[in-house]
């Protein structure tokens, strides 16, 4: 009865499609990155002219490993126009989150990795961001821009209707995957009625049942 309630559970929890944490609970690699970002951006906004970012260092750089210094602060801040753009698309993902979805929302998203790398060419135009991309390379710079692709791919079906954000993690709307499992045990069906038959006809085609589950799920 245990083993039978216990597998009832798992089957009715719903699909996590991306997640911000890692296996400790702890913000990935692209979570830790923005929030850096972020922190730098707020400096910069403060003190542009004379902004010390010694205090950024023995902040965040425990975060990282490879640690990094202020010369690697210094030149992510010589890219501060893209990396303003970087914390402006991480703020349009929060504005999609449940509980802090704002009106306007989904035509404000921007797409985490096309910013990103946005934001590499313009480390790449500076001479000064030299240690600051190599830190990045040693730290996982395609590891980020993985994360970001998943997190963009899974914010399309919140934009779709299809999934809900809480900001750390994208799930599945349950009602969306009841509607793609009874539409895939439809295109089964289909499919071996459509053998039994001689193969003649149309052949069912997985893709033709699509709008079946976006209409049930609605």
């Amino acid at each position: 009865m245990s083993d039978n309630t216990t597998t009832s559970s798992a089957t009715n929890r719903p699909i996590e499609l991306w997640s911000g944490s890692t296996s400790d609970a702890k913000p990935n690699l692209l979570g830790r990155f923005l929030y850096l970002c972020w922190r730098i951006d707020w400096q910069l906004h403060a003190t542009p002219f004379n902004s010390d970012m010694s205090n950024i260092v023995q902040e965040y750089a425990r975060d990282f490993k490879p640690g990094f210094t202020t010369g690697v602060v210094i030149g992510l801040s010589q890219a501060w126009l893209h990396l303003s753009k970087l914390t402006v698309a991480e703020k349009s993902f929060e504005e999609l989150s449940e509980g802090f979805r704002t009106e306007g929302a989904e035509e404000r998203f921007i797409p985490m990795a096309p910013a990103l790398g946005w934001f590499w060419m313009g480390l790449e135009n500076d001479l000064r961001a030299a240690e600051a991309k190599k830190w990045l390379v040693a730290i996982g710079w395609g590891k980020i821009l993985k994360q970001a692709e998943e997190r963009d791919a899974a914010m399309q079906r919140v934009l779709a209707g299809h999934a809900v954000s809480y900001g750390s993690f994208i799930e599945e709307k349950p009602e969306y995957t009841k509607a793609k499992q009874k539409a895939d045990a439809r295109f089964i069906e289909d499919m071996q009625n459509w053998q039994r038959g001689g193969m003649k006809g149309h052949r069912p085609d997985l893709k033709d049942y699509q709008p079946q589950v976006c209409y049930a799920a609605a």
